[in-house]
């Protein structure tokens, strides 16, 4: 046997065990502690901010910049510079963004005159990194010219410069990448936001930053937001003296009204005011008082429901809480999910075949994918129903498909079948927009033949799949039927016996013709549903009010 030497493949692990080897232990230990020149700056910024004078601010990166992932608003540097604003009422921002998807350090470096240098910011983040490793540069290239790059801003600026570290896609934390990031911020001597950790840190999707290689959504950029709000801290010297969030929730309602909570704790050792303001859509509510040292209040707030919201599908507001006092400023944002809800009906074994009135129609409306493809209700329609027997909860799902394309068990969302989406998780969890293995997300194909035996799968492998699940997909007059038999024991052991208002959704799939997937309909939800289970409907085991909304702030 002759042994045949792969020598790129060399080269790059011997790479990496260079660059683990020259990383210092207590630069990639700790956090990058800012040189004097950089406190200097952060002096002298917070000083601009309170006087009102013009104030440039540059966000420069790549894709993560861009706002690529997430609702275009809810970016992280955007919501940083809102609390800035919240912070300092008399500031005056200039506010730029610079960001190239796919772009490499190495590639700022070709442009950094042009898109930052040239304006003289007084503020920079600086966050590239994530595409080196992506595009398979070699790390020691990575560590050359990420430090050329904070060195030239630092220098060829007045700048305070924020190194903000790229999340990497890497199941270890202390990968070689993030270290070297950390590193090169500590050599550099400028503050850094460890976007990195602090996502990993933080609420975040167990499946890593990037899930089926997408890009992290705005609820992950409020995670990032913070952290680059703690590296301007650090910076300026500044010293927390609020801390605040909104008080998550999930309920079923016909009300009205939705009450929105929210918290503010004093961390200063003396009796401070404090102003805040929620926003709530386009309303916004503002708020005053007195907090002594360690003490907590509780903001209530009243909005009106909107009453134009599309009907049988779920939306969400986005509502965000400002607070400021005693000279420090610090934020929050979550969003109100309103989706449609549903109950479970209790039927015997006997009756599980046959028809009840409990059926929920899957027709036009919950198009999310191909409309102008779809060729109406015998193309691709459907109706679902959930039941309770004895001892398993029950999806029943009648799909209408006039030509049946048995999809591909490696993807089986590009062609014919049924995915069902059900939050297990908590009550103080249901509705987060990040995955957990108490969230299950199935697909299951239909038969070619009437005798084939049922295919499906998790999307996600069997992490936290309930034992004994019960799977079964048989051809029908006029397409196909699906059912899921969940244990109750498993259920109640996540949930206790009591275990109404778990989130679920049913979404199908149609691919005509032998080909890849034109048609998608989802009942409640969104076609990222296997990425953000925000926008399930709620199950519930008892009946609701006519018009209730499960309403999940998360």
């Amino acid at each position: 046997m002759t042994l045949k030497v792969n020598w790129t493949v060399s080269l790059l692990c011997l790479a990496g065990i260079l660059a683990l080897s020259i990383v210092p232990r207590e630069a990639a230990a700790q956090q990058a502690q800012p040189n004097l020149e950089m406190l200097r700056r952060g002096k002298a910024l917070v000083e601009r901010l309170e006087q009102g004078q013009p104030t440039r601010i540059l966000a420069f990166g790549d894709s993560l910049t861009a706002g690529w992932g997430t609702d275009g608003t809810h970016v992280f540097h955007r919501m940083f510079v809102d609390c800035l604003k919240y912070r300092f009422p008399n500031s005056v921002l200039d506010y730029v963004v610079y960001g190239t998807p796919g772009q490499t350090t190495g590639e700022a470096l070709g442009v950094v005159d042009a898109a930052a240098i040239a304006g003289q910011p007084d503020l920079i983040l600086l966050q590239f990194g994530g595409n080196d490793k992506g595009w398979g540069r070699r790390v020691l290239e990575f560590r050359r010219d990420f430090a050329v790059l904070i060195r030239r801003l630092s220098e060829e600026t007045h700048a305070l410069v924020i190194a903000c570290l790229p999340p990497i896609v890497d199941e270890a934390a202390d990968n070689v990448w993030s270290e070297i990031a950390r590193a090169v911020a500590a050599d550099e001597g400028v503050p850094a936001a460890d976007l990195d950790r602090a996502i990993r840190e933080g609420s975040h999707d167990y499946r890593g930053p990037f899930p089926h290689e997408s890009h992290p959504g705005s609820f992950t950029h409020v995670i990032m937001a913070k952290e680059v709000l703690r590296a301007f801290d650090l910076a300026t010297g500044a010293k927390p003296t609020l801390r605040c969030r909104l008080m998550r929730t999930s309920v079923a309602s016909a009300d009205d009204f939705y009450e929105v909570r929210a918290e503010i704790t004093s961390l200063a050792d003396r009796r401070i005011a404090w102003a805040a303001r929620i926003e709530y859509g386009h309303m916004s509510r503002t708020r005053t008082g007195t907090l002594e040292p360690g003490s907590v209040t509780v903001l209530r707030e009243r909005f009106r429901m909107p009453a134009d919201l599309p009907a049988g599908c779920a939306f969400a507001i986005p509502v965000h809480l400002w607070v400021r006092g005693g000279g420090y400023g610090t934020f929050d944002v979550a969003w109100l999910a309103i989706a449609p809800v549903a109950t479970a009906s209790r039927l015997g074994p006997e009756e599980l075949l046959g028809d009840t009135e409990d059926w929920h129609e899957i027709g036009p409306r919950a198009l999310l994918l191909g409309s102008h493809l779809w060729r109406g209700p015998d193309d691709l329609s459907g109706r679902f129903r959930v039941v309770t027997l004895a001892d398993r909860l029950c999806f029943d799902v009648r799909v209408t498909d006039d030509d049946i394309t048995v999809a591909n068990l490696q993807d089986p969302s590009q062609g014919d079948s049924v995915e069902l989406y059900i939050d297990l998780r908590g009550p103080e969890h249901q509705g987060e927009p990040v995955y957990s293995p108490d969230v299950l997300a199935l697909q299951v194909i239909p038969p070619a033949q009437w005798w084939e035996r049922t295919r499906w799968r998790s999307i996600d492998g069997v992490a936290g799949q309930p034992d004994d699940l019960r799977v079964s997909a048989k051809l029908a007059e006029h397409g196909y039927r699906v059912q899921v038999q969940v244990p109750l024991t498993e259920i109640e052991a996540r949930r206790g016996e009591d275990w109404g208002g778990i989130g679920f959704d049913v979404g199908i799939n149609d691919a005509d013709n032998g080909g890849t997937r034109k048609t998608q309909m989802m009942w409640s939800g969104i076609a990222d549903n296997y990425l953000n289970p925000a926008y399930f409907a709620g199950l519930y085991t008892s009946a609701l009010p006519e018009g209730a909304t499960r309403r999940t702030l998360r």
